[in-house]
Parts: C-alpha cells; sequence; structure tokens
C-alpha cells in the first residue's frame, strides 16, 4: 500500500514520542505512589502524636477516623507503587491513575485534617504537599499537571470546611492562602522541570553531529517499537544506509564538509518522513530508518524519492557544490513476522551489503528473519534491487 500525498511532508520536531511519555509516566507512577505512601504514614505519627490527649473542642468527628483515612490512603499508595513496578512500562493509562491516587490521597488527608480541626488546626495542609512533587515525578508540563492538582486542593478543601464549618481564624486563611500560592508554583515548576526535562532528552538522546538519535537510544526505542507491533500486528520497515564514497568527500573536501554532507542529509530525510518514523546513527556514515507501519514496497518508494530528491539538488558545503548518494537495504515484517531487533539488523545490514555489492547509489531488499521454530535455510540474494546503478556523482 502506498503511503498517502504528503505522507512525509511534515515533521511535528517532538522530543518524545508517546511511547516515550507513555515509559516516563509509568516510571512516574512508582515515585509518586511512594512520595504518597510516606507523607501518609508520617501525617499518620503526627495525628498520633498532636492528638495523644483528645481532638480540639467543637469536633465532633471520631478518633479513629484519620487514623483509618490515613492508612487507606498509605495502603492504596503501595497498592498502586506495586501495580506499576510489576506492570512497569505496560502499565495502562499512567497520567490517568496517578491523578486518581492523587485526588483519593488528598481526600484521606482531607478527613484527618476535618479531624484535628480543619482549616484552623496542626494538621489544616492534610495531604496536600504531595502534589508539590507532582512535577518531580510525571511528565507532561503545566498541561498535564493541572488537572490532579486542582482536583486534589479542591477536594481537600471541599471536605474540610464540609466536616468542620468552623469560622477560619486569621491563621487558617493564611494556611489556605499558602496552599493556593504552592499549588500555583507547583504548577509553574511543571513547566520549567519538563523544559528541563526535554532539553537533557535532547542532549542524550541525539547524536551531536548529526542530530539523528544516537546508537543506545535508536536500540532502545526500536525495541519498544517491535515489542509494540506485535502486539497489534502492524508493519515495520527498517532502512540501513549509508553515504557511497563518503571517504573521498572527506579527502576530496576535508573532514568538515563530511561533517556538514551528514547532517545535511539526516536533515532532508526528516523533512520527509512522519513524525511516528525515526533516524539514528549507527556509526561513521551509516544510519538506520525507522518506518513504523510502513510496508516495503512502500519502504522502497520512499527511498526512490528520496534518491531522487539529493540527485536533482546537488549540496552547498562551503563553497562546494556536492551531489551525494546513498546505498541501501531494507527489511519489511508484517503480521505473522518475527519482529526480534537484532534479526531485522542483521537483515538489513545483508541487505545494505548486496546492494554494495551489485552497484552503489541503489536499494536491496531482504526477506524478513524466519521464526525461531524454522531452521536456518542458506542466504538468499536480495528479493528487490530499486535505484540508479551509477556511481557516487561529486562536482
Amino acid at each position: 500500500m502506498a503511503f498517502p500525498p504528503h505522507a512525509f511532508a511534515i515533521h511535528d520536531g517532538r522530543v518524545y514520542s508517546e511511547w516515550e511519555v507513555h515509559k516516563l509516566a509509568s516510571a512516574g507512577v512508582r515515585r509518586f505512589a511512594l512520595i504518597c505512601a510516606i507523607a501518609a504514614l508520617v501525617e499518620l505519627a503526627l495525628d498520633v502524636i498532636l492528638f495523644r490527649e483528645g481532638r480540639p473542642e467543637g469536633i465532633a468527628l471520631p478518633g479513629w477516623l484519620p487514623k483509618v483515612a490515613l492508612g487507606l490512603s498509605a495502603a492504596v499508595s503501595l497498592t498502586f507503587f506495586g501495580m506499576a513496578f510489576a506492570r512497569r512500562s505496560e502499565l495502562q493509562r499512567p497520567i490517568a491513575l496517578a491523578t486518581m491516587l492523587a485526588v483519593a490521597v488528598c481526600a484521606g488527608g482531607g478527613l484527618a485534617s476535618a479531624a484535628g480541626g480543619g482549616v484552623n488546626g496542626p494538621l489544616s495542609f492534610g495531604l496536600v504537599p504531595v502534589l508539590l512533587f507532582w512535577p518531580l515525578a510525571m511528565p507532561g508540563g503545566a498541561q498535564k499537571a493541572a488537572l490532579p492538582l486542582l482536583a486534589g486542593l479542591l477536594v481537600h478543601a471541599a471536605l474540610v470546611l464540609a466536616l468542620t464549618g468552623v469560622e477560619v481564624t486569621p491563621e487558617g486563611r493564611a494556611m489556605s492562602i499558602m496552599l493556593v500560592v504552592a499549588v500555583g508554583a507547583a504548577m509553574a515548576s511543571a513547566t520549567v522541570i519538563e523544559q528541563w526535562r526535554q532539553k537533557a532528552a535532547e542532549h542524550s538522546q541525539y547524536d551531536w553531529l548529526s542530530q539523528a538519535l544516537s546508537r543506545p537510544f535508536l536500540e532502545e526505542r526500536l525495541a519498544a517499537l517491535c515489542a509494540q507491533r506485535s502486539r497489534s500486528l502492524g508493519h515495520i520497515s527498517l532502512v540501513m544506509f549509508d553515504v557511497d564514497r563518503f571517504k573521498v568527500i572527506n579527502d576530496t573536501y576535508g573532514r568538515a564538509a563530511g561533517d556538514e554532507a551528514l547532517e545535511m542529509l539526516v536533515s532532508g530525510i526528516k523533512a520527509e518522513i512522519r513524525a511516528s518514523d525515526f533516524i539514528g546513527r549507527l556509526g561513521g556514515d551509516e544510519f538506520l530508518l525507522v518506518l513504523d507501519e510502513c510496508e516495503g514496497n512502500s519502504a522502497l518508494g520512499l527511498l526512490d524519492r528520496l534518491r531522487a530528491r539529493f540527485q536533482s539538488k546537488p549540496m552547498m558545503v562551503g563553497d562546494e557544490q556536492i551531489k551525494i548518494s546513498f546505498s541501501a537495504g531494507v527489511v519489511s515484517a508484517g503480521p505473522g513476522d518475527p519482529l526480534v531487533p537484532k534479526e531485522l539488523l542483521k537483515n538489513a545490514e545483508k541487505a545494505l551489503q548486496n546492494s554494495k555489492d551489485m552497484a552503489r547509489n541503489r536499494t536491496a531488499m531482504a526477506p524478513p528473519p524466519p521464526p525461531p521454530s524454522e531452521q536456518p535455510k542458506p542466504a538468499e540474494p536480495a528479493a528487490k534491487v530499486s535505484g540508479n546503478p551509477e556511481e557516487t556523482v561529486i562536482s
């Protein structure tokens, strides 16, 4: 199936893909749940110490209520922690789960606060301070933090005012204002922390020269995509390619020109692929392009268009015009094919070598890896070849 028109026209430049956000959020649930559990146990200890001689006058709530509420908050938090730890990146809807936990914990803290004198009591803050840790644990910035922070604060305030109904003293008003300001500061810090998080990810994920994905992160992202496509039965195509006669460019124009050519090559490819696809540097002038939900024939069509683009528009490197070409090997796997990253990379490497052996500036396509149950078969020649058999042209 061919790509629709303009399928590769836009690249949104996101630092995180959806699965990366999911992975960060899943790890964040573990951290946030642990923080909630510790906070609930600390407040339970404070409640026992502060009110061992009785509750404030005018509070009709039983003394066992805050202990049960805080104990349940700690138990629920530990349950969420255990669930997130066991399922890890397989955890479903992690941000929604963390939001539910934040509201539940603030409700437990609100009951404890009401039983201790409400907004005028020593525990007027309840468990609202756990919300301040949300930006440290969960990704998404202020957009994702707004709902849990505001919902947790409102649930706490509604429970305290509904159960106590006492007149708010100046000290209580000051404490309430401090809580509101703290939650607002947490929302602001969520934006700042998310920006720092994205900058750190950019430095660790991307190759310093070409701005393609670095090899460790490329392999991690490929493994995650293969695991995801194994369940969804979608197609995936891997394109391993390198620049033809790259050493000639380095020797003729210098290494700075070669570096600039690689940077421009990756930039040109990024401009043509979809946001769900990604490109990484394996080393030297060798790269890997991963096309999600893409069949082999569609991958060949894309490479032919890329090759025609680079051949028709020489790159300006310094004061020189350089036409570059590339040799590529493609392996495509669909429903029923084993999606093992090492095997896919091995087949893509063989296809790349086939394209070089036959003539450069072309693409060779390899069959997908056989199922593990099948015996290894003798190596077969590439099934499909496309491209221009001419060598790299330097002018």
